[in-house]
């Protein structure tokens, strides 16, 4: 009975300490469209933790260069890493896409307080680049501030 009672106490404890996902807010809105004559972008995401994960649905035909992707958190002391890619959910090692509709690009990144025993919050800036273009014109031409929680 001790280990039952043992187990429960410690299934309680761990469920209580976990960190849950919580949806962030991109320019005041929950989700984000980004409109041009290619189709439409939509743009979410939520953090856990560190863990800020940044989801892509496109609905038309754009180019994607992960290597132009220019994104800083907005307290210049904390730090900034993205942690993969991935394409219609599948690990994307390359460079470049080229999307048709539909698809679905994510990456993650890593914000850590450079404050110990700190929790990462604040903003995100997603800034101006050629990260994802319409017909050679870049899509992202003002800077977009991802807040979290």
């Amino acid at each position: 009975m001790k280990t039952k009672g043992l187990v429960l106490l410690l299934l309680v404890f761990f469920f209580i300490s976990c960190d849950i996902s919580t949806p962030f807010v991109i320019d005041g809105e929950k989700k984000y469209s980004l409109y041009s004559q290619c189709g439409t972008i939509t743009v979410g995401g939520s953090s856990f933790s560190t863990l800020v994960m940044i989801t892509c649905v496109f609905n038309g035909k754009y180019h994607i260069n992960t290597d132009s992707l220019r994104i800083e958190a907005n307290n210049k002391e904390d730090l900034l890493s993205i942690n993969h890619f991935e394409f219609n959910n599948e690990e994307f090692t390359g460079k470049e896409i080229e999307t048709k509709g539909g698809e679905i690009f994510y990456f993650s990144c890593n914000l850590q307080s450079t404050i110990p025993y700190q929790k990462s919050s604040g903003t995100i800036l997603l800034l101006p680049s050629n990260f994802i273009t319409c017909e050679g014109n870049p899509i992202i031409t003002d800077t977009i501030q991802i807040q979290l929680k």
